[in-house]
């Protein structure tokens, strides 16, 4: 045991020592905060407003267009007037309808001077020409009157899907999200930190470093101390992640409190508003994407969600990385053992290619079955954890990921007796 000890501590000064380590420690909680914030930098980022000239020879457009914050509308008297004037002033386009012999225009173009205008203020100038449009073919042939066209422009239905016991929201995609995120976390560490077993003991074989010390330590205290020095370091590296990347999630929110109480509060709230004014409201209101994106992030158990990392992240390397450190001490060619190693991690691969299909469909019996195969339940179990796994499912693959270590430990000691022993 104190020959394994020693290992392990050995393995634990040479990753400590690297300035890799300590690079990737602290860049990963940042770049994971910064994906979290970035819906509240949206809510809170005001765009600059845009300024269109119109110049509309059908007269049927130009007094019409609506402006809000992101848009303003300029109307001009012509063609010749309006380049010129994009051509001095903080102008982004010109948005010019030509007269037709028909009485319905059948083309609209945005003329812009240097930098082409974004998508989403194409789409904000095309939807308008397209509803004006509307409009007046309805109360020029139908007679139509302009209050009952506005209340129905203005009548809009959101669909919900809740939980029928606690009236809670799903949101899906905001869950697909965090999802893919952590399957991709999971994975990339799960190959990183097998990778570095791997190359450890490749390493020793090379430069005859194993032979020495199989002199004086059993083969299989070299196989357990290689894996849980590397575990050690990787255990504290993504405990390091978590910390920093709560601290500063939690410093997000105590910068924007206001903004997440309110989304705290409507996503509580969010299952009254069915019928009465309240539904009035709420359908005559436009749906955010930002306020949603925020509701369904602090709707997520992110403690429990991390935890569960932490665990499943655990005991697959301790699986993997058994496997991979007998991989390592039977094959002499780097080539060899970069093929084999696809071969090994391809479990995993196989789930990222079906996060599509999980996704749509995160309770069907395939999902159910990636989650309890040992190979693949790291990042399958991860991937439909935000959208509720059950327990029983949680622990019987807990359970088979121990089985199936514990068989990769004695099948990874009796390659190390065989090959590092000669």
């Amino acid at each position: 045991m104190k020959k394994t000890l020693l290992i392990v501590a050995r393995e634990w000064r040479m990753r400590m020592r690297r300035p890799s380590f300590w690079l990737l420690t602290l860049a990963v909680p940042l770049l994971l905060a910064l994906l979290y914030a970035l819906p509240v930098i949206a809510a809170q980022r005001a765009d600059r407003q845009a300024t269109i000239l119109v110049v509309d020879e059908t007269g049927l457009f130009a007094h019409s267009l609506r402006p809000s914050d992101c848009i303003a509308f300029r109307t001009m008297p012509s063609l010749d007037y309006a380049r010129r004037q994009l051509d001095t002033d903080s102008v982004d386009a010109i948005l010019y309808i030509p007269a037709r012999q028909t009485t319905i225009p059948r083309d609209a173009f945005l003329l812009h001077h240097s930098s082409t205008p974004p998508l989403a203020l194409q789409s904000l100038v095309d939807s308008q020409l397209q509803m004006l449009l509307r409009n007046a073919i309805l109360e020029d042939v139908y007679q139509l009157e302009p209050d009952v066209m506005l209340s129905v422009e203005n009548t809009h239905i959101r669909l919900h899907t809740q939980d029928a016991a606690t009236g809670r929201e799903s949101f899906a995609a905001v869950k697909s999200v965090v999802a893919i995120v952590l399957v991709a976390l999971v994975v990339l560490a799960l190959i990183v930190f097998g990778v570095q077993v791997m190359r450890a003991v490749q390493e020793e074989k090379s430069s005859r470093m194993a032979e020495v010390i199989v002199s004086s330590v059993h083969p299989v205290q070299l196989m357990v101390g290689k894996v849980a020095g590397v575990a050690s370091t990787a255990v504290l590296q993504l405990s390091l992640w978590v910390l920093l990347a709560s601290a500063s999630i939690a410093a997000i929110q105590a910068s924007s409190p206001d903004l997440f109480a309110a989304a705290r509060q409507q996503q509580a709230n969010r299952s009254l508003a069915t019928k009465g004014s309240e539904a009035t409201l709420q359908y005559n209101t436009p749906v955010a994407l930002v306020d949603d994106t925020v509701q369904g992030l602090t709707a997520i158990n992110l403690p429990l969600v991390a935890t569960l990392f932490l665990a499943f992240f655990l005991l697959g390397y301790l699986l993997y990385g058994s496997l991979l450190a007998a991989l390592a001490a039977r094959l002499d060619s780097d080539a060899d053992a970069l093929q084999w190693t696809l071969l090994i991690l391809s479990p995993l691969l196989i789930v990222l290619i079906l996060i599509p299909l999980l996704l749509q469909h995160p309770a069907s019996t395939l999902a159910q079955w990636l989650t309890l195969v040992p190979f693949t339940a790291p990042a399958a179990a991860l991937l439909r954890l935000p959208f509720g796994l059950p327990t029983w499912q949680l622990l019987l693959a807990a359970f088979l990921l121990l089985a199936a270590f514990a068989a990769a430990a004695w099948l990874a000691a009796r390659t190390y007796r065989r090959h590092l022993v000669r």
